[in-house]
């Protein structure tokens, strides 16, 4: 009734896309920001996969992955107001190159309905469907400004973020057995995440995910 394998896990678009932002913020020295975010190598992710039989045809699966989280931030920060009968930008420039990195445990919790009984031999279809959370934590930033006066400086503020986020998981796979008893099961995916963990004019996260994994389960 109770099989315990180990995942490798691909998704197919970044976690997070590459994307423009602008952010107005009215006050006494009107703020713009411009700001540019390129992903990083983000695709990949690791883990196991625990099933347990309810029934001949009916699964519980859970399955834990972690995954490296990254992205690259260009701002351009103008403080100040622009005389718009020159040809000249007279507010405060500030440039701004911001890296993140984060670490993702995503954890599915999916109920499997098999084509036929388990007691059957030979490959099985599957389809699956439940709640995922997604905790993140380890965020870091490497920071560097350069004024529109002075020497350029470096900081290591994070960024703000939401450490768990929820999301629903449906998928379909297989489950193919070889003469040793290992179990190849290959599926996909589709998750829609309730929030973004990063979500603000420096970069925003995909609420849509799609996953390709493939365990070998005993």
């Amino acid at each position: 009734k109770f099989s315990l394998g180990v995942s490798l896990n691909f998704t197919p678009f970044n976690l997070m896309g590459k994307q423009s932002n602008v952010e107005k913020i009215e006050a006494a020295t009107p703020v713009e920001i411009d700001a540019t975010a390129d992903p990083k190598s983000n695709r990949v992710g690791f883990g196991i996969t625990a099933q347990y039989a309810l029934s001949s045809r009916w699964a519980v699966a859970v399955a834990p992955t972690y995954r490296k989280f990254a992205f690259h931030g260009f701002l351009l920060r103008y403080e100040g107001i622009d005389n718009s009968s020159t040809f000249l930008d007279e507010r405060a420039k500030y440039q701004i190159n911001e890296d993140t990195t984060a670490r993702y445990l995503d954890i599915p919790i999916l109920a499997r309905h098999y084509n036929k009984p388990r007691t059957e031999s030979g490959s099985r279809w599957f389809f699956e469907a439940g709640p995922q959370m997604r905790m993140v934590s380890r965020v870091r930033m490497a920071r560097d400004t350069v004024p529109p006066k002075g020497d350029r400086f470096q900081d290591s503020i994070a960024l703000p973020y939401k450490k768990n986020v929820v999301g629903f998981t449906a998928g379909i796979g297989g489950q193919f057995i070889d003469d040793f008893g290992i179990r190849a099961i290959p599926e996909v995916r589709y998750t829609r995440w309730m929030g973004n963990p990063f979500d603000s004019v420096h970069g925003k996260t995909r609420k849509n995910q799609i996953e390709i994994v493939l365990t070998f389960a005993f």
